[in-house]
């Protein structure tokens, strides 16, 4: 007999990356896009300085970042060694915006004359 249990909607769905303390999210809306998400996360986590998330994102989340130093002037103001929590923004990128940017910029370099 046929099961009749609800099937969840799980998309879109989110992957988190990360440069430094700079984090951003590669959002798949549907299951053909989920290995791509991946991709893409894990290259643009290394390749960070390559692309400009913040004007291809249709979204922004909040995170908080724990940042401590060690330098004389945070023990003079009394908060050396202890973290301070910083209120960030990381912006949301759909995969379908970074693969069409990339397919537009592949055909550019074909184009060109060399």
């Amino acid at each position: 007999m046929l099961s009749k249990r609800k099937i969840r909607n799980i998309f879109p769905l989110d992957f988190y990356g990360e440069a430094g303390s700079w984090r951003f999210i590669i959002r798949a809306e549907h299951p053909g896009e989920v290995l791509d998400a991946m991709y893409w996360r894990a290259y643009i986590s290394c390749h960070r300085k390559e692309f400009d998330l913040l004007h291809m994102a249709t979204g922004k989340f909040n995170y908080k970042y724990n940042y401590s130093t060690a330098e004389a002037s945070d023990i003079h103001y009394g908060t050396g060694g202890s973290p301070l929590r910083i209120s960030m923004m990381g912006p949301i990128v759909p995969i379908s915006v970074i693969l069409a940017k990339m397919s537009v910029n592949g055909s550019d370099k074909d184009t060109k004359p060399a």
